[in-house]
């Protein structure tokens, strides 16, 4: 194990905010956490133990002129074995080599060509003792918008030679309700629908199966040519499973799993040919308190039953929070945990090694709190399995909603949406939202592992507030033009 040093300044060469301080950990160059074992010096500095190395850095910074995120130090991606490290410094250095890298080969726009000379000017005034902590903290706010807009622009450019006319793209359509403005924004926009099967709604009482709803929805997809998903067959969630289920043991809950898939998947096989076999299977979100042995088994005996039922089918084991800030933390969604909590990776990791049958890596992507360019190289990481990846969920806030206002501090630091809570260029709004939206389609469309795209809610009220395509009465979002423009360039029409 290797005691770290972190000097983290803020704009006035001053330690930033504890709340930030407490938010460093250190992973390593696959994004796989350590448990955060950090303790903040009188003089400010971060002492945190690593015990992989070469490591990364990640802390939540606010950042002049772009927001509050999760900012990354990689050492040019070869990673840092040293025990000291100036955060700021090293993180402008991480982000200048990832603009010139995604670069490459590409004439740049004035845009970010404005950016990345802007950051290596307010670099050298600030080795020049010129405002010293704020030029530097200016620099890095440059750089990342630099590295965002070259890989933005090297994607449409791949985009554009490589159009993705088989490319799904989708939402949830929990809320179809007939022949309305929903349905025709929907269909206008989308050839992917996710449907609902979770149990409290198809098996409220113990042996009584109810598909009415899911029947209406997949009738009106099959009328619009939109293809559907099922989700999900297991979801060890506590608010989406019915009362009769607790208690039981994993036996009996996992005989009934393979009931609940043989059923279901039997009943719509030709209708719906995709399934998320299993939901959030990393223990984040894990009721019955299964141990990690049984998630597995859970998952394996999923994802068979569901090949047995449809050997046809695609089986998706679709996972949340993609950078694992939780492990660093040691909790999950019902809070502290004693073991430590498994990362999505690892997950994938130990399902592949166990043989687990399944086809697709299914990623949420809800608001990361992450620049563009750190949510790229996660990508990396779940494609390095050799299967597709299926963004399965995502959302980024349109703004606060009516009467409230946003505040990354008060964010719950241990929920799913305080974790991936932050600021991205501006405060949210329609516009900041349609822009973030335009570049992270791109960004994925323009890699060919990604074979669909799912956003999450089509309309308020949403899972993440204010992140649906439309509102209550369904008047549309800026968004929803932003995606309706976007998808011809995706489909190469």
């Amino acid at each position: 194990m290797l005691t770290v040093k972190v000097k983290i300044t803020g704009t006035n060469g001053e330690p930033v905010p504890e709340y930030l301080l407490n938010t460093l950990y250190a992973s390593d160059l696959h994004f796989e956490p350590d448990i955060r074992r950090s303790r903040i010096m009188p003089d400010g500095t971060v002492e945190i133990d690593v015990t992989k190395r070469p490591y990364m850095l990640h802390c939540r910074l606010n950042i002049p002129l772009y927001g509050n995120i999760w900012v990354m130090a990689h050492n040019q991606g070869r990673g840092y074995t040293t025990d000291a490290v100036d955060f700021v410094s090293e993180a402008l250095e991480t982000y200048l080599y990832e603009a010139e890298r995604l670069g490459k080969g590409i004439e740049l726009s004035v845009y970010a060509k404005g950016h990345l000379d802007a950051a290596y000017e307010y670099k050298t005034l600030s080795e020049k003792g010129i405002d010293r902590d704020y030029c530097r903290l200016k620099a890095l706010s440059h750089a990342i918008f630099a590295a965002e807009a070259a890989l933005f622009e090297a994607s449409k450019a791949r985009l554009a030679r490589n159009p993705r006319p088989d490319m799904l793209l989708g939402c949830n359509a929990f809320k179809y309700s007939g022949d309305n403005l929903y349905a025709r924004y929907f269909t206008e926009l989308f050839n992917f629908a996710t449907l609902p099967f979770y149990y409290y709604q198809v098996v409220p009482e113990e042996g009584v199966f109810d598909y009415g709803r899911r029947d209406e929805i997949l009738e009106w997809c099959e009328k619009n040519g939109i293809k559907a998903k099922g989700h999900p067959l297991w979801f060890g969630h506590g608010g989406v499973n019915p009362k009769w289920m607790f208690g039981k043991s994993f036996d009996e809950l996992s005989r009934f799993a393979k009931e609940f898939i043989r059923k279901t998947v039997t009943r719509y096989r030709g209708r719906i040919d995709i399934w998320d076999s299993v939901n959030e299977p990393h223990d984040w979100a894990n009721c019955f308190e299964f141990s990690q042995e049984q998630l597995m088994e859970m998952t394996r005996i999923c994802c068979e039953t569901v090949r047995e039922s449809n050997p046809d089918a695609i089986s998706v084991i679709n996972v949340c929070l993609p950078f694992a800030e939780y492990v660093a933390g040691k909790f999950v969604c019902y809070g502290p945990v004693f073991e430590r909590p498994v990362s999505p990776l690892t997950f994938f990791e130990r399902a592949v090694e166990k043989g687990v049958d399944f086809d697709v890596v299914g990623v949420q992507m809800y608001f990361p709190a992450r620049d563009m360019v750190a949510i790229s190289r996660i990508l990396d990481e779940y494609a390095r399995f050799g299967k597709p990846v299926h963004i399965t969920e995502m959302g980024v806030p349109g703004g606060p909603a009516r009467g409230e206002r946003d505040n990354v501090e008060t964010a719950e630091p241990q929920s799913q949406i305080g974790l991936t809570k932050g600021v991205w260029h501006a405060p949210w709004d329609e516009h900041v939202q349609a822009n973030w939206a335009e570049q992270f389609y791109t960004m994925a469309a323009a890699r060919p592992e990604i074979k669909a795209l799912t956003w999450w809610d089509f309309a308020d009220p949403g899972f993440m507030k204010t992140s649906p395509f439309l509102f209550e009465d369904n008047v549309p979002r800026e968004m929803y033009f932003r995606l309706k423009e976007l998808k011809k360039v995706i489909m190469g029409k």
